[in-house]
Order: C-alpha cells, then structure tokens, then sequence
C-alpha cells in the first residue's frame, strides 16, 4: 500500500508543461480528491468548488497519473476510495491544511488571524462555558469566520464537519489531539419539597429509593452511575429521567420531580437562593471534565492552536464547592 507524508511532496502551482513525477502535484488536483471524499462524489466536488464535472474528472485521472495509483472507485452506481486513496487521504488533507495555513499568515500579520473556524461543542459546554468568553476571542480575532455548533451529534472531524470538537468524554475520540480546558465539579441536588417527602439519605444505599435526573443517555435500562471521586456506583433507583440537556434537568429538579446530577455551576443559582438543596453533602462526586480535541494533522493549524490556548486561559479558574444550601 502506498505511504505518504508532508514531507514527501512538493506542492506546486499548475503548470501546463511540468512532467508528472510523485514529487509534483498540482494543488487544485489534490484539493478536488479531498472535496470528492468530503462530497461524496465528483458530481458534487465540481459543484461545490464550481467547475464542470469533465474538468473535475481530468484533475482527478492527472492526480492519479502523478501518484501512479488509481485513487477511486467510480461509475454510475459506485463511489469509493481504494486502499491507496484511503492511505493518501490524510497527507492530501495535511497538504491543504499547510498551504491554507501559509497562505493565511503571508496575507495577514502574525496575529491576524483569518479563514473559518469551526467549533462542536455539546449544549450545556457552548451555552454555560463558551459563551461568555467567545465576544473577548471574536474581539481580537475580527477577521475570523467562527462558527459554532451546539448539539450532542457525533462530529467526523476526518471529513472535515469541524475543526474543534470539545466533549465530555473521548470515547472514539482516541485517535485525537486532546487538550483538557475544563473541569467541572458535579452535584446532586433536589428541591427541599422533594426532599422533605422521600427517605433521608444517610450512605449510598439510600440512593437507590429515590427518583434520578441524568445526562447518561447512552446508558439503557435503569442503572444509574454515580461517579464517586475513588469510583463509579451503580445505583438502580426507584425512577429514572434521562436528558442531553442539564438545563432541563435543572428545570425538573426545581419542580420537584428528583435528584439532579448536574454540573455545579448550573445549579449554584439555586442552591443559594434556597429553590434547591445538595441532596449528599458528604459524597465527594468526580468533575466532569471537558477536552477539546482536533486532528493531528491541524496541530500547526494557528487560528486551532490560538482558539485552544485562549480557551484553556479563560477557563483555568474551577468553580467552588457546594454547601448543603440548609
């Protein structure tokens, strides 16, 4: 199979009398084989990057003359990469990460950052986390395009759907750069009316005759975890609500529908003002801890690298612990 870095390409402009050698790729031919993948096709790359689709299919049979290996599967009913379009993917991607990247800072100063940032990030994380510090980062940063998706969808970063993901967990996220910006300390909390008509909680035994809302919803059936600091509790209690939304929970909790577990700085409004109640003020919870994560190829990337480090700055400070609000 074929192998392929950054380092093994020169990429130069087009050129009508260039002999084609492996150390000669044409970069409009390499960025339409990264659109094709991304696309699905090269019907749909020569519209996305507006040429015609005879042209697309010449870029793409000159790249594939230049490699010396046929890159894709194509015809009326079938699109797909070969073993040797897969293993040159991931250098064509660096190629135009590289090139973008110069071409970006020999067009701006060196702290002019330009182009389009793209960011994943779950709900609560975009609306409680990064949305107070994103006018300061767009502030000093004008001329960046940044856009910002908030959801709990799974993201391909390999196909280009972000340039930053930040999750509370990096499961399938192993093959990443990760960088860890924040962690958030964890309570359980109730309204006192809840409270006041269900069994005292003494140990965790007691856990299991109450009423839970969590964030686990990858989790079926009615086991609920708890994450203890030293490790994780089962617990299978007498009702369980799940939601992807600790805001709604919070909501819940309020009404007194059960014990929420939900970061602490979502719920400490409450706690102070008396409306809810840490339901275990001696259980020593786990943070839930937040990393933002990117392909290893973007690790030069300088609008990724400027948006981490500012990102890891602003949310270095961790928020207090709870008292039992009684």
């Amino acid at each position: 199979m074929m192998k392929m870095s950054l380092n093994d390409v020169d990429v130069r402009a087009e050129n009508s009398n260039s002999k084609s050698s492996a150390q000669d790729l044409i970069l409009p031919d390499v960025r339409l084989f990264v659109k094709a993948v991304e696309a699905g096709g090269l019907t749909h790359a020569a519209g996305a990057l507006g040429i015609p689709k005879a042209t697309a299919s010449r870029q793409l049979k000159r790249l594939e003359s230049t490699l010396g290996h046929l890159l894709m599967h194509r015809s009326a009913h079938r699109f797909g990469l070969t073993d040797e379009g897969r293993s040159f993917l991931s250098a064509a991607r660096d190629i135009l990460i590289a090139v973008d990247d110069a071409m970006a800072q020999r067009a701006s100063t060196s702290d002019d950052l330009r182009g389009r940032l793209r960011v994943s990030a779950s709900s609560y994380f975009g609306r409680a986390l990064l949305a107070p510090h994103l006018p300061a980062f767009m502030a000093a940063h004008p001329r960046l395009e940044i856009t910002v998706r908030l959801g709990s969808h799974k993201v391909d970063l390999s196909r280009e759907e972000a340039d930053v993901l930040i999750r509370a967990s990096r499961e399938g996220c192993e093959d990443l750069v990760a960088r860890r910006v924040a962690s958030e300390p964890l309570v359980l909390c109730a309204a006192p009316s809840y409270l006041e008509r269900r069994p005292e909680i003494k140990d965790l035994e007691d856990l299991a005759q109450h009423t839970f809302l969590t964030c686990d919803t990858e989790r079926a059936g009615q086991e609920m975890i708890i994450p203890i600091v030293s490790r994780e509790h089962s617990v299978q209690p007498i009702g369980l609500f799940r939601s992807n939304d600790p805001e709604l929970l919070l909501r819940l909790a309020c009404a007194g529908k059960g014990i929420a577990l939900i970061p602490l700085i979502l719920a400490k409004p409450n706690i102070e003002d008396g409306s809810l109640q840490v339901a275990f003020p001696m259980l020593e919870l786990r943070p839930m801890e937040f990393d933002l994560m990117y392909l290893p190829g973007k690790r030069n990337s300088r609008k990724v690298r400027a948006f981490a480090d500012y990102l890891l700055g602003a949310l270095k400070q961790p928020a207090g612990r709870p008292s039992s609000g009684t």
